[in-house]
């Protein structure tokens, strides 16, 4: 698309990496020095590395070009999340473009942390969006973004983040009116409630959000998307066959490091996402003797659980009663839409 977009998709790959947002570093060339001079053995992995490692997924091909561009390796990382268990997130500089990006990271926490809004995790964070109007984290995030953007003023400001990262990239955009540009990588929509309670300032401020998920995003396609976005469709580049791999960042580059094929429109699977997780968490809100909130809390802790490798644990969680709802609920909804009336999937 161009080379702003390209930048904010670099720099959300790198948010993958704890010890960038909280090492202290003074740019990003220098975490890359450090990064490369360990041997491979010793190297920082991504999240992701459970589910492909960093090397075939491509993320450390990527990161041996970015180190490479000295345009990129010299941008000065002006805040960081140093000295905070909350976020993974840091502001760089592009000088000669004037443009601060403002980059939100995704989900690496594992366990549960305090917070503004009381004790919550990431995971659960995630699937409660499904149901509240504003999140633990999102409230949280606003705090970070304020600490940032005061030390950039004069520059214009790209918010941009992956995954849980660009969902607040979008949150924060909309509660802050002096973003320039939002850039959201296979970031996940809302709740009816956030999109009814927000309507004014999403017909205001959501022309600003462009959301980019790949093709066959189960992801970024959950739940209600900004309708005033821009949406475009990637198509990844092949790391794995499976709907996990094209969630991980480095699948949207191409060979050239640059955002691969877009398209206007979206795949099959992702408009059933879309379809599917709404229909269901509606569904759930009507019965009276389903508590979604309940279960989605509970889904969230199994997969916390799950990462820290602890699945007996994960699997006490799913068994909850509002779990089992839930699941055959998204279950039938997944043959109706399907099967029973696949018309009913927009085109």
């Amino acid at each position: 698309m161009n080379r702003t977009v390209d930048t904010a998709l670099a720099l959300s790959l790198l948010t993958y990496y704890p010890e960038l947002s909280h090492g202290g570093y003074p740019d990003i060339g220098a975490f890359l020095d450090e990064y490369f001079t360990l041997p491979p053995e010793q190297r920082p992995e991504t999240m992701f590395s459970g589910l492909c490692p960093d090397e075939a997924s491509g993320v450390v091909s990527a990161m041996r070009l970015l180190r490479r561009r000295r345009s990129f390796r010299n941008m000065p990382i002006v805040c960081d999340s140093k000295g905070s268990r909350r976020f993974n997130s840091f502001c760089v500089l592009d000088r000669a473009e004037k443009t601060a990006y403002i980059v939100i990271g995704g989900n690496y926490r594992v366990g549960f942390y305090p917070s503004g809004s009381g004790v919550t995790s990431s995971w659960c964070d995630n699937f409660l969006g499904a149901v509240q109007s504003i999140t633990a984290e999102q409230r949280d995030i606003l705090g970070f973004y304020d600490r940032a953007a005061s030390r950039v003023r004069g520059y214009g400001l790209v918010v941009c983040g992956h995954s849980k990262g660009g969902n607040l990239a979008q949150f924060i955009t909309l509660m802050r009116g002096n973003v320039s540009r939002c850039i959201s990588f296979d970031g996940q929509g809302f709740s009816d409630e956030f999109i009814a309670r927000h309507q004014r300032l999403i017909e205001k401020r959501g022309s600003k959000i462009l959301s980019l998920c790949p093709a066959g995003s189960i992801v970024g396609a959950a739940l209600t998307p900004i309708a005033a976005a821009r949406h475009y469709t990637v198509r990844p580049r092949p790391v794995r066959e499976g709907a996990l791999y094209c969630h991980i960042p480095a699948a949207l580059f191409d060979r050239h490091l640059r955002l691969g094929e877009v398209s206007r429109r979206e795949g099959f699977i992702s408009r059933l996402v879309t379809q599917v997780t709404v229909q269901t968490v509606r569904t759930a809100k009507r019965l009276p003797f389903v508590n979604a909130e309940n279960g989605l809390g509970h889904i969230g802790r199994a997969l916390q659980y799950a990462f820290k490798e602890h699945p007996g644990l994960g699997l006490a969680e799913l068994v909850s009663p509002n779990v089992v709802l839930l699941l055959l609920m998204l279950a039938g909804n997944c043959i109706r839409y399907t099967v029973t009336e696949p018309g009913r999937i927009d085109s």
